[in-house]
This record gives structure tokens, sequence and C-alpha cells, in this order.
């Protein structure tokens, strides 16, 4: 398997520019990317649309690891990154704020759509088992009439 060079932009030890404007701008980037996908599974929640939503969760597998890495090498680097610019972080706290209100709402949203699937699921049993009991079955070939499979 063959390693891509590091593009000018990567440091040797992380997947962040070195210059903190550059890594404060793909940390942009890559969480702009999450608001988005939030966006899109918003949208497929609220439409019950759960084909979309699944094929969202696969996609945002690779970003969240994506992001997952360069948030840790931030936190890491945190002292370089009070230095740059003022507005680029505010940018990037502001956008971090939405991705957590949208996932926690999104979040909300699935757990409903959950406990409603779980409680049809019950009710669906429940009918289910209510009319196994009242079921008669046809006259087995001794005459007698067997209720619920049990011989009469």
């Amino acid at each position: 398997m063959t390693k891509k060079p590091q593009t000018a932009e990567q440091t040797s030890t992380g997947f962040l520019s070195k210059e903190p404007a550059v890594a404060l701008r793909e940390m942009i980037r890559i969480t702009k990317g999450l608001c988005d996908m939030a966006d899109q599974e918003t949208q497929a929640l609220v439409t019950n649309n759960m084909l979309p939503f699944a094929f969202l969760q696969m996609e945002k597998e690779k970003l969240v690891e994506r992001y997952q890495v360069v948030a840790e090498e931030f936190r890491r680097r945190l002292e370089d990154f009070r230095k740059a610019d003022p507005a680029l972080i505010k940018q990037l706290e502001k956008l971090q704020h939405d991705l957590r209100e949208k996932s926690v709402s999104n979040n909300a949203m699935v757990e409903q759509i959950r406990k409603r699937s779980l409680a049809t699921t019950m009710e669906s049993l429940f009918v289910a088992q209510e009319l196994g009991q009242r079921v008669e079955w046809p006259q087995a070939a001794n005459g007698h009439t067997s209720t619920n499979g049990a011989g009469g």
C-alpha cells in the first residue's frame, strides 16, 4: 500500500497545517460538512425517509472519523491556535455550537422514532397473540375441533 505524500499544508505529525490560520480553515470546512450532513439528516427524519438517512450514516461515519482526528490534533496544539485570527476561532466556535445543537435535536428525533417503532412492534405482537388465541383450527381427522394447535 502506498502512502499519500503529505501536502505542504500538512505537518509530519498530523493532518492540519502548521500554519494556524490554514489549520483553522480546515477545521471549519470539516465542521461545516458535518453541519450540512446534520441538516440532511434532519430533513430525512422530518419526512420519515429512512433510506437517505441510512445512507447518510455511512457518509457521516467517515467524516466524523476525520473530524475526531483533526480535533484531537487541534487540542494538542491549542497554544498555537491561541495566536490565530480571532474571527476564525469565533467562526469555528459558532459552527461547533450549531453542530452540537443539530446533533442533540436529531438524536432526540431518532429516539422518538425508536420509541414509536418499539410501541408499534409491541402492539402488533399483542394483536397477533390475541388473534392466535381466537383462531379455530379445522377439524382433525378424528372429528374433534382443535384450538390453539392442541388436540381436543
